[in-house]
């Protein structure tokens, strides 16, 4: 069964959180990058639930303190957003069935009801709306390394920032890439960029990153706080 979105109101504060019902015994509550979850029986009461959340307030409101990484999107918002850029772009959800657009840096897409389908559908549209900008970007970054790939595509990976295949000079950019600045994700792209010639990450390898991006290490300490 899919995740569903609800809130209630604790101390004065807002509480939003998915929870998903199921063949279970017992009602069990996790926090994961920052958001609730709840996994409950099916025949699992309301009141049941929003006891487990007052009595352990305090300790989710603690962890989700300590969650150092930055959140890139909030459909729970009052005005839904996702990072683009490292820049707030506001989503305007709605309920009847459309085709995800942009226009005047807004995205207006159907509301699902699912976070992970919410994002999974975006990411899609992402995917498809900034592939131009991720060809240029790697194409100017390409003639200045005196470089040349022939195939470039984007999509969501949970591992790798991006993936080069030198036999076939071939770049895939992981799509989550777009929550950063464009100088971050210039480093991926060199670094993808660069294993058209270096297939590891030799010495070498590391020397023509450093060519290009002389602080390239500080650029993949970004990613590497944030998490894929």
């Amino acid at each position: 069964m899919s995740e569903i979105k609800k809130s209630i109101q604790v101390s004065g504060h807002k509480v939003n959180y998915f929870i998903r019902y199921g063949q279970q015994k017992n009602i069990i509550l996790r926090v994961k990058e920052g958001k609730i979850y709840i996994s409950a029986p099916v025949r699992a009461s309301q009141w049941e639930i929003d006891e487990l959340i007052y009595k352990n307030y305090h300790k989710i409101n603690k962890v989700q303190n300590n969650y150092e990484v930055q959140s890139k999107y909030d459909f729970f918002a009052s005005k839904p957003w996702i990072k683009i850029f490292d820049q707030q772009i506001e989503v305007i959800l709605v309920e009847e069935n459309i085709h995800t657009k942009m226009a005047n840096n807004v995205i207006f897409m159907k509301n699902y009801y699912n976070n992970d389908e919410q994002i999974a559908k975006l990411y899609t549209f992402l995917a498809k709306q900034y592939k131009n900008w991720f060809n240029n970007r790697s194409s100017q970054w390409a003639q200045q390394m005196g470089l040349e790939y022939k195939n470039l595509s984007i999509k969501v990976m949970n591992m790798k920032w991006g993936v080069c295949y030198p036999t076939h000079s071939k770049i895939i950019f992981n799509t989550k890439l777009l929550h950063f600045k464009p100088e971050i994700i210039d480093y991926v792209i060199v670094h993808e960029l660069s294993h058209l010639r270096f297939a590891n990450h030799s010495r070498d390898f590391w020397y023509l990153v450093a060519q290009y991006l002389s602080n390239y290490k500080e650029l993949s300490n970004v990613l590497d706080k944030s998490g894929i």
